[in-house]
Formats: structure tokens, sequence, C-alpha cells
């Protein structure tokens, strides 16, 4: 196989694993940050380590793979959501 078409595939295959992994929406943090609100947000692989987001809506948020060490869930409405480990909250 020719050494730029392999070097394409895996460059390829890194950069669709890491789009993968950071899969959140920017707007999604922003409105989080300013609302404390973000019911059905793509919250996946995003980095909320020692967020306060206490009382928060996030029914229906998607966490897989966030960081959330640290963070307080307290009183959070978590209603359908998915855990970082990509199960449902209990």
């Amino acid at each position: 196989m020719n050494l730029k078409i392999s070097a394409a595939i895996v460059l390829s295959l890194v950069i669709g694993i890491q789009t993968s992994v950071n899969a959140y929406k920017v707007d999604d943090i922003r409105r989080l940050i300013s609302t404390n609100a973000c019911p059905g947000c793509d919250l996946r692989g995003a980095n909320l380590r020692g967020a306060d987001l206490r009382g928060a809506d996030l029914r229906g948020a998607d966490f897989t793979d966030a960081d959330l060490i640290g963070a307080d869930l307290t009183g959070a409405d978590l209603t359908g959501a998915i855990a970082p480990n990509g199960k449902p909250f209990r």
C-alpha cells in the first residue's frame, strides 16, 4: 500500500476518533453555563470537571465520555440523561 494512502487512512481514523470523543456542542455548554439548564443537550466528551451543576435541568442530556470528576450535581434533574459510562443515570 502506498505510504501516502496509509498515512491518510491513519489520520482519518485519528480525526474520526477525536471527533466522536469530543462531540459536545459548544452552544450547549454555553447554554448550560448561562442558564443552569440544558435539557437534551449533547455534552459527550465535555470537560465539566468541578462544575457547579446544582439544581441544573439536565433532563435527557448525553454525558457519554464527559469528565464530571468533582462536579456537583446535587438536586440536578437527570431524568433520562446518559451518564459518562453510556448508561442511564441512577
